[in-house]
């Protein structure tokens, strides 16, 4: 039998191309090696996942198969001044680079390059990275920057306009009610009803300045608001005590359903008071018959529990046309139905909600009613 003789250097270049190819399978990055003519000499399981490609599609291939075709022919000036002056470095700082997989589709990738010398040539060393989600994370993060800056502009601006209003309108509010008492002599019945209205716009102007102030105040900051466990059950009760006299006006049921236990969270109770103020207030008085149920309960099981406010009414719901812009600032939905309002409570509640970890959700029938639903993180209480 003839024996088979491997040479020591034969041996040797095996080994070391094992050695190469189980470093580049335990690199996390997708990993190619590419001459200086731009050919695929060796490759990972990485670049498999990430481009679609079979190894054996990839090795001895142009690397430029990898891009999108409109870039190729830039890329192969790219890669020819590269090798005539290989050095480490990151293209990502200097170029927007795109991958495309074997599909067609294109992705953003961040590519390092380094140099790998071999007798009087080089190989090129590649780690190629997907960006999609960072660059996502970072648009993100740019597009929260801009919403604010803009919520620090508005503060200043609220600022600026509780100094500048405030005093007249308490002025005109004070004066009107004056004279509609006959301080300063008797009144026509025109001039009555011509005063009450004045008294009536100043005190929705102040209204309506108020409510945008309280977003200013400390309290409802997040780096002042105190936490504490909370009784749902009695901030609603609470609550519904203060909009009580408002529903007997108006003949209007209001009802707190929910389980006898107490339901706690942990929260802001300043916080959670005024989105409940906002929201059955609200349901109050946009109702003309029937009533208001408030639903108390809580959903989920450990870090992902919640509670949940249901405040559901019989009133004129919500058109359909109306609904994507509920929650926009000075946004009325039912505006021209008789019914005063200043189309922020829902702005500033869903505001406080955020601030909480929590938001607002609604369902609605125009004309039947709607139901706002309030979810809080229980915050394992």
């Amino acid at each position: 039998m003839q024996k088979c003789f491997i040479s020591a250097g034969d041996a040797q270049k095996l080994l070391s191309a094992k050695k190469l190819e189980l470093f580049l399978e335990s690199v996390p990055d997708a990993m190619l090696i590419v001459d200086s003519g731009g050919q695929i000499s060796m490759t990972n399981g990485r670049v498999e996942e990430l481009f679609g490609y079979s190894k054996s599609e990839l090795v001895g291939s142009q690397v430029e198969m990898l891009m999108p075709a409109a870039h190729r022919k830039r890329h192969v000036g790219f890669r020819e001044r590269y090798v005539e002056a290989p050095r480490a470095r990151n293209m990502a700082s200097n170029y927007e680079l795109q991958g495309v997989r074997r599909s067609g589709e294109q992705f953003p990738v961040e590519i390092s390059l380094s140099p790998v010398p071999v007798g009087s040539g080089i190989l090129i060393l590649s780690a190629i990275r997907d960006v999609t989600e960072r660059l996502e994370r970072e648009r993100r993060a740019r597009a929260n920057e801009v919403e604010l800056e803009k919520l620090v502009n508005v503060n200043r601006f609220l600022f600026s306009l509780s100094h500048e209003l405030r005093t007249p309108l308490n002025a005109i509010s004070g004066f009107a009610a004056t004279l509609l008492m006959g301080l300063s002599g008797p009144l026509t019945n025109e001039q009555e009803d011509h005063l009450k209205t004045i008294e009536q716009s100043a005190q929705h102007l102040l209204a309506l300045i108020n409510q945008l102030l309280s977003l200013m105040q400390p309290e409802f900051n997040a780096e002042n608001m105190v936490i504490e466990t909370i009784d749902s059950r009695e901030v609603v009760t609470a609550v519904c005590k203060m909009i009580e006299q408002e529903a007997l006006a108006k003949q209007l049921s209001v009802s707190l359903d929910g389980p006898a236990k107490p339901v706690k969270l942990k929260s802001s109770r300043r916080m959670l008071t005024q989105i409940l103020i906002n929201l059955i207030g609200n349901a109050v008085k946009y109702t003309g018959e029937g009533g208001v149920t408030i639903t108390v309960r809580r959903a989920g099981k450990g870090d992902t529990a919640v509670v949940r406010f249901e405040v559901a009414d019989t009133g004129v719901g919500i058109p359909e046309q109306a609904r994507e812009r509920l929650f926009e600032m000075f946004y009325r939905a039912n505006q021209g139905q008789g019914t005063e309002g200043t189309g922020i409570g829902l702005f500033i509640s869903q505001q406080l909600a955020a601030r909480l970890g929590g938001h607002i959700e609604f369902s609605s029938v125009h004309g039947e009613g709607s139901t706002f639903t309030l979810s809080l993180p229980q915050k394992g209480v």
